[in-house]
This record gives C-alpha cells, structure tokens and sequence, in this order.
C-alpha cells in the first residue's frame, strides 16, 4: 500500500534522515520509535506529502485512504461534536454512520449531552478525542497517529486499544507508549541515527533483538 524508496530529508543544514526505505502492507500494524528529534514527525509530514525528500520518493498504491492524527492540534470550525466525528462521511450513509459514531466518543468518554455541543468550546485535548473518533468513523486504509494516547485517560485508552486491535486497515503510529504499542503491533521502525531499521514483533521483541545485535 505504501512504498518509502531511499528518502533523505535535510533540515536547518542536519541531515535528519538518509536513504530511508520501507514497505507497508494493507493490514499491518507498525511502530515508529526513536529519540526526541530523529525525524518521526518529520517523515510523517512527507509520507503525508506535507514536503518533499530531497531524494527519495513515497508512492502509495492508487485509490488508498489515508487517516492523520496530528501530536498536538487539528482544526475544528462550528461543528458539533457530532457532526465532526461524521465530517468526512458522506450525507447518503451519513444515518447509517451516526449509532457508529455515538458509540466511538462514549468510547472516547463523550457523555450523550456532549454530542451537540459546539466542538470548538472544548479544550485541545477534547477536540483531539473528536478527531479521533473521526478517523475511526471514516475507517480509512491507514491511521497515521502521532502520539494517539496523550489525550486519553487510562479507560479512554484502554477502550481505544481494544478498538484498535479489531481495526480492519493498516496502522503506523508514533508512540511512546511501549504497552500500547506491545499490544498493537507487529513490527518496529526505529529511527535514529540518520536511518531506519526495521524490527519484526511488537516493542518488547524489538528491544530484545537490538540488545542483541
């Protein structure tokens, strides 16, 4: 679904990253760790095709939905709580969408008297939970997540691990949450050092096999 060829990506003179390749299948649930600084952010950007490498190339298979969640903020105009977790589902199913979504934000801890409130009177970490509960109403191909649990409280994130471990698309996320991520993934991209090594298993695997090698 998602192809990365030998991608460099250079920033204020450092070079963050240098012939960075990887693949990603429909289905797999992918890691992306590394120290503050190593470029995950930044190679989120230019999948998502926010830049380009300045070598390189990121080619996705033609007609695959991609989800973002963004670490710190998202947009959010006069919408309801509701109506933004159903933004990007269409009006002829948008009825059918809506039991879907009501169940995601009580999932998310959205109480029933919050669904008509005006999303912009939330707090930044409340509109990143409606956000949230938009790309799993929209259910695309891939969830990009940058740090999807520092919004959450232990029982929202609970739920929402358990709703990702039944997700049907792919997920690549940026997390340093080694239980989260010892609960969702099957392989670990480690970024550091100007490169990218691929890790098979989930968080504990990874650090097993770096000691090692």
């Amino acid at each position: 679904m998602l192809s990365v060829s030998n991608i460099e990506k250079t920033y204020a003179g450092r070079t963050l990253f240098a012939g960075v390749s990887f693949h990603l299948q429909r289905g797999e649930r992918i890691g992306l760790v590394g120290p503050n600084g190593a470029g995950k952010t930044t190679l989120f950007g230019l999948l998502l095709g926010d830049g380009t490498p300045d070598a390189g190339q990121v080619m996705w298979e033609k007609g695959a939905s991609v989800g973002f969640l963004p670490q710190e903020s998202a947009p959010v105009g006069n919408e309801t709580v509701l109506e933004l977790a159903l933004s990007h589902v269409s009006e002829a199913v948008r009825w059918e969408a809506e039991p879907k979504a009501k169940k995601i934000l009580r999932g998310l801890a959205f109480r029933q008297s919050d669904f008509d409130r005006a999303a912009k009177t939330l707090s930044g970490g409340w509109v990143m939970r409606a956000h949230l509960a938009r790309l799993l109403v929209q259910e695309p191909d891939l969830l990009l997540l940058d740090e999807p649990t520092n919004h959450l409280d232990l029982e929202s994130l609970l739920w929402f691990q358990d709703y990702l471990q039944g997700y049907p698309g792919a997920i690549l996320m940026i997390s340093h949450d080694r239980e989260f991520l010892n609960a969702l993934t099957d392989s670990i991209l480690e970024i550091a050092r100007g490169t990218v090594t691929r890790y098979r298993g989930n968080y504990d695997d990874y650090v097993r096999e770096k000691a090692a090698r």
